[in-house]
């Protein structure tokens, strides 16, 4: 007889291994960990995130057009060689021509 499987936890969420490791590392270096939130407190303060955002997503809007366009073409190309593939693989007997 076999054994029964033991049931496996799921893998933890990234986002959970991120905060248990930002927790040990503040228990360890709580100064250390201080003056980086100050930091990046400082650095998010200092840069325009709006702004970055914005150019961002009129970037991504700019491109988008074009590459949809472009996976289209890819779609019909490859559509195309699937139909030509089938298209020469009909055996001679099926075909309208008389044989020689």
């Amino acid at each position: 007889m076999s054994t029964p499987e033991q049931p496996t936890s799921p893998p933890p969420h990234p986002r959970d291994v991120f905060v248990n490791r930002v927790e040990s590392y503040t228990r360890e270096e709580p100064a250390k960990a201080l003056s980086a939130a100050f930091g990046i407190g400082i650095l998010l303060t200092l840069l325009p995130v709006g702004t970055l955002v914005s150019g961002v997503a009129r970037l991504l809007f700019l491109v988008a057009r074009p590459v949809l366009i472009i996976l289209g073409l890819v779609k019909v190309a490859d559509a195309w060689e699937t139909y030509r593939s089938k298209t020469d693989t009909i055996p001679p007997e099926e075909t309208d021509q008389p044989p020689i």
